[in-house]
């Protein structure tokens, strides 16, 4: 029997997302709300009041409590929960951390996007801190359910778990995805995601299919390549990947900065 490989390993079964008031609050909590319809998974609808700032906090009580009812209405589990403190990333993660999620799904403004990953009070620290699963979510289109989903191979910047949370957000929004073989970009490859290109046949049969694969690389620069590709491509969402260095710690690069914040497709940036 095929198995999927660990690196490309992910569980679903409680998500948590944080939330605020907007639409990108609400695109995160409907991708999760696709995970949990095909998986069964328990969401945590979380809000964090700011003791020293939040004199008037009702519509954050409101955002979760209007989750818990649109969970309730799609048979989905929806767990609202408010935390109160005077430092809100701190408080975020630490409920993270030690709440045995598999994962967190949280959204970040196009317009702030390089800010919050290099020094923003949440998302930054949300990534960098937490001890599971995040996926960082720049929207950007109004498009939901995905119907294309555009995932570049380059180790520059993908990994396998970013690849493997595209599949599995193919398989529970129906879309179809597009890999282009970015692997010439690469100086020092790893893996090369050899499983992918191995192993596709048992992907489509796991995943679904309407796959493609194409050979990538329409201009000299990585950046451009992708941004036309997916363009080209009329994809809805752009799957990225980060992962820790030899000291542990999230570095971004300039790559992924810039196509976090570019472009007319929702931008995903996962860390396992």
């Amino acid at each position: 029997m095929f198995e999927i490989p660990r690196p490309y390993l992910l569980k679903f079964e409680r998500i948590a997302v944080p939330m605020a008031e907007g639409r990108s609050s609400r695109r995160v909590l409907h991708i999760a709300f696709s995970f949990a319809s095909a998986m069964g998974s328990e969401i945590t609808a979380i809000t964090v009041r700011d003791q020293a700032k939040d004199m008037m906090w009702t519509n954050k009580i409101t955002v979760v409590t209007n989750a818990y009812k649109e969970g309730l209405n799609n048979n989905i589990k929806v767990i609202p929960k408010i935390l109160t403190s005077s430092d809100v990333k701190s408080a975020l993660v630490e409920e993270l951390n030690r709440h045995s999620y598999d994962m967190v799904i949280i959204a970040s403004e196009k317009r702030s996007i390089i800010t919050r990953i290099t020094s923003g009070p949440v998302s930054n620290y949300v990534i960098k801190r937490s001890n599971i699963p995040t996926a960082l979510v720049s929207v950007k289109t109004q498009n939901f359910p995905y119907k294309t989903i555009y995932i570049p191979l380059s180790e520059s910047v993908n990994t396998r778990g970013s690849v493997a949370f595209g599949l599995f957000l193919k398989k529970v929004t129906g879309a179809k995805v597009i890999f282009s073989d970015l692997r010439a970009f690469d100086q020092n490859p790893t893996h090369k995601f050899s499983y992918i290109f191995d192993y596709m046949n048992e992907i489509v049969e796991n995943f679904g299919g309407n796959i493609t694969m194409k050979k990538g690389g329409t201009s000299s620069d990585l950046k451009e390549s992708i941004l036309t590709e997916a363009s080209n491509s009329e994809a809805d969402a752009l799957i990225l990947g980060v992962r820790a260095g030899p000291n542990g710690k999230i570095r971004v690069s300039s790559e992924i900065k810039d196509l976090m914040k570019t472009g007319e497709f929702d931008s995903i940036l996962f860390k396992k």
